[in-house]
């Protein structure tokens, strides 16, 4: 590839010189880039297309995210082992210092009073690395003790533990000059985990919440040099106001405080415990100095008969005698706890609370995101972003000699892969529809909700209608059940479900009218682990109020189909003679799990036949170390592979696949040793288990798709009146070169796959660790984007973000949840459990 990238870049300094007549602000924007050729390929039609190339004069160019920077030659950077601590009166000793944020500060004054050194330029990473341009080793150790808001610290800096420099970049260095450049812009934005944020900026309202815009930032190696990647984020946040108001107003949607009474109904109670468990507050006795933590719940007395045992005072009365007579004494209290001390539970007057400052919304998985912002915005956010930094004036990057191109963003050589071309039947329907005979409708409803027998008809018209269109034979009248969700369900549901199995139902369309999440939970279970049916729910809301309900129909309809292992389409440029499994793999873990007692979900979905049409998959789930969060490896991968082999070789006859092509998520560059030493090594125990003796083992192509990067990539059209119009690139636009990371070992490219609805395109990066089938670079980068068309449950000319296996395990990771009973960790040494679901569907496509 080497002499195709030279060619690319040469093409694209001759284009930027063309350009150098435009405008001042065209050039800044555009540039010109010729579509490098690429080898031929000599693998068969399988995984070959066509390329694009302009013939145009001028061709569009795409900017990426990313701004060249420089450092000064031959410096070498020096890390030191330190450690921060805090006297404890009570243990007579110095322990670790937790508080992040109290780290930074106390090292920072004893940075900036050059206490270290006289001369040496340091930063500090708030954790256990102190770096420098200066190398002190001699002086070592030294202890640095002093008093610090009232308490006794000390910083000890005990060893040189690593060297670096700018000669010879490599992640080591390039983590050093990242930390650096954090701490400089900490110095001018608020920071909150690695997002930055400006401190004058006014925040938007999003419902009960305020949303705010801030940027990441990281310093990447690329084969163009090192550059400094930027991406804009928006960020939900409790307002920083009184807790009244927020509640009377925003919460519960009452137009002002004059119209408060001073009283709270319980239903209004009810609605605010749940938003508030977990919040924190301070409160305006302590002087905004104590936090703490709310519970959700309320005290069950008023203020007024709250006695509080060590002040010997009713809760009214104390607060009285601190200067703060309540003025909604009618109000029940907050039960809340100090941080760290959850069992010291105490009452709060609400008046008297305020939302710690920048504080992040609590979310989890049933959450909606924030919208994503336009491409235009998004382009725009990031220039703005980038222009507020200031890398001239700190010492730091004086001492380094940084230098970044804050005026536009790179340009970056390009090639464009065709469209795939997605094969119907002779009447552009499904492939393979499969015939119903028997099927069953059931209306899923709360107690003492209307019938609403129209909606039903509405649903059940337009499925059929949907089914007609398709040739895809459904019986003439399906049974149909309306159950009430009650506390007898459970019962309800496994009578009919019973009695459905027994006729032969092939599967259930379920209309859901309920509240409560946990009844779709309970239908799934006892469906697929009890009676092993096949269900397919349709939300009940989103049938009544929907405008086009025959592509939402549609759209249940190809799920369905490809649920009962049907197909509906094919792509043309997956054909081949090799029998070939795809696979794609994904963990994911429960968010806020600090304490580590919530288990991890893997998900591991495989293709059945060589075009990727057919799939199945095996979930488990899997506990972390006794310590850790969370657990990244599929521990149970070797396990897994034989049972989706065997699978396999039930689908063709019992004939094994040749090529096995893994597509792996979730997995950071730190991990690739250990993905290469554990999860490889147990695919390759899994196929000598299932291949015969003495026989070919299949060939493996292992790929690490990364989606946690901040790369993007912009189309700016040229236009001769200079009017700048940001547009996403188009699906199937592929950067191998340039901005790719230069990993010494493996080959990597950048690929957008797919047309997005909203916001900015999603850029999967493809790194390959194990290429024993010896694809070329070119020809994994066009199977790699036939994969991304072959989800079942799509339309025709519908693509994904990465391939469909893996969004597929993604999804079942995601859903996978809600089929286990509970969450315990078991009491034995058993970390891992594949879910056991019927065995009727234990071999069925996609049973989410």
């Amino acid at each position: 590839m080497s002499a195709t990238n030279n060619k690319a870049k040469q093409t694209s300094r001759q284009h930027e010189t063309m350009h150098q007549a435009v405008n001042q602000q065209t050039t800044a924007l555009t540039s010109l880039v010729l579509n490098a050729s690429k080898e031929h390929s000599t693998i068969p039609k399988s995984v070959q297309a066509v390329r694009i190339t302009s013939q145009q004069d001028m061709v569009d160019v795409i900017h990426v995210n990313h701004f060249p920077c420089s450092f000064a030659h031959d410096l070498t950077f020096y890390q030191y082992d330190a450690i921060v601590e805090e006297y404890h009166e009570k243990q007579n000793k110095y322990i670790n210092l937790s508080s992040r944020e109290k780290r930074h500060q106390f090292v920072s004054n004893i940075l900036l009073a050059k206490e270290i050194h006289p001369t040496a330029i340091c930063w500090y990473d708030e954790g256990s690395c102190l770096y420098s341009t200066t190398n002190f080793e001699d002086k070592l150790p030294v202890v640095y003790e002093k008093e610090d808001q009232g308490y006794r610290r000390r910083l000890t800096i005990k060893s040189l533990t690593a060297t670096s420099g700018t000669n010879d970049l490599d992640q080591s260095s390039i983590r050093v000059i990242e930390t650096l450049i954090k701490q400089v812009l900490k110095q001018q934005f608020k920071v909150i985990g690695s997002v930055f944020y400006r401190w004058d900026e006014e925040p938007r309202p999003d419902g009960p919440y305020d949303l705010l815009n801030g940027f990441k930032q990281a310093v990447c190696l690329t084969e163009s040099g090192p550059t400094l990647n930027v991406d804009t984020t928006i960020t939900r946040f409790y307002p920083h106001s009184d807790l009244l108001p927020f509640i009377w107003e925003r919460l519960l949607n009452q137009r002002n405080m004059s119209t408060f009474n001073g009283e709270l109904s319980d239903i209004q109670y009810n609605q605010v415990c749940n938003f508030l468990r977990d919040v924190e507050v301070t409160t305006t006795q302590s002087d905004y100095e104590t936090n703490y933590v709310l519970t959700g719940c309320f005290s069950n007395e008023l203020p007024k008969k709250i006695f509080l045992e060590r002040s010997g005072q009713f809760l009214d009365q104390y607060y009285k005698d601190l200067g703060f007579e309540l003025r909604y004494p009618k109000l029940y209290c907050l039960k809340a706890y100090k941080r760290n001390r959850p069992q010291n539970i105490v009452d709060l007057p609400i008046e008297l609370c305020i939302f710690r400052e920048w504080q992040q919304a609590k979310e989890d998985d049933s959450t909606k995101p924030v919208s994503a912002p336009s491409v235009s915005d998004r382009f725009h956010s990031i220039m703005a972003a980038i222009a507020s930094c200031n890398f001239h004036d700190d010492e730091l990057c004086k001492e380094i000699q940084l230098e970044i191109n804050c005026d536009e963003m790179m340009t970056i050589p390009y090639e464009t892969l065709e469209k795939r071309q997605i094969t119907l039947n002779r009447q552009r329907r499904f492939t393979n529809p499969v015939p119903v005979d028997k099927m069953a409708f059931i209306y899923l409803v709360d107690p003492r909700q209307p019938n609403m027998r129209d909606v039903q008809e509405k649903l059940l018209n337009s499925f059929y209608d949907a089914a007609n269109q398709q040739r895809m034979a459904l019986p003439e009248n399906p049974d149909e059940y309306e159950i009430v969700a009650d506390r007898d369900l459970e019962r309800k549901l496994r009578n009919h479900f019973s009695e459905l199995k027994n006729w032969g139902c092939q599967f259930i369309l379920c209309l859901e009218n309920c509240r409560n999440k946990e009844i779709h939970s309970v239908f799934k279970q006892i469906a697929y682990l009890e009676f092993g049916l096949v269900t397919q729910c349709a939300n009940f809301t989103k049938v009544k109020q929907i405008r086009n309900l025959k592509n939402y129909c549609s759209n249940l309809l190809q799920t369905v189909n490809a649920k009962l292992s049907g197909e509906n389409k094919q792509v043309a440029e997956l054909k081949t003679n090799t029998k070939t499994m795809f696979i794609g793999a994904d963990v994911q873990h429960t968010k806020n799990n600090y304490s580590g007692e919530l288990p991890s979900i893997a998900a591991v979905v495989a293709s059945m036949n060589s075009e990727c049409t057919l799939t199945n998959q095996r979930i488990s789930r899997q506990w972390p170390s006794k310590g850790k969060q969370s657990e990244e490896a599929i521990l149970l991968l070797k396990e897994i592979v034989k049972q989706l082999l065997a699978a396999f070789m039930d689908n063709n006859d019992g004939a094994l696949p040749e090529h096995i092509v893994f597509y792996r998520d979730g997995v950071d560059d730190g991990q690739f040793e250990r993905v290469l030493n554990e999860e490889v090594t147990a695919l390759k125990e899994a196929f000598q288990a299932i291949y015969p003796t003495n026989t070919f083992s299949p060939l493996l192509t292992f790929i690490v798709v990364k989606k946690r990067h901040h790369t993007r990539f912009f189309g700016l059209p040229w236009s001769s009146t200079g009017i700048i119009n940001v547009e996403n690139v188009e699906s199937g636009v592929v950067v191998d070169s340039s901005i790719i990371c230069p990993y010494p070992n493996y080959s990597n490219f950048l690929l957008n796959s797919h047309e997005p609805g909203l916001g900015t395109n999603k850029i999967g990066n493809y790194v390959v660790l194990v290429n024993e089938i010896q694809y070329s670079l070119s020809e994994l980068e066009e199977l790699t984007y036939s994969l991304c068309f072959t989800d079942q449950r799509i339309g025709n000319r519908l693509s994904e973000s990465i391939p469909s296996v893996l969004h597929l395990a993604d999804a079942a990771a995601s859903k996978a949840r809600q089929l286990f009973n509970n969450n315990t960790r078991p009491s034995n040494t058993i970390r891992a459990e594949i879910l056991k679901v019927h065995e009727d569907i234990q071999n069925t496509p996609n049973m989410f």
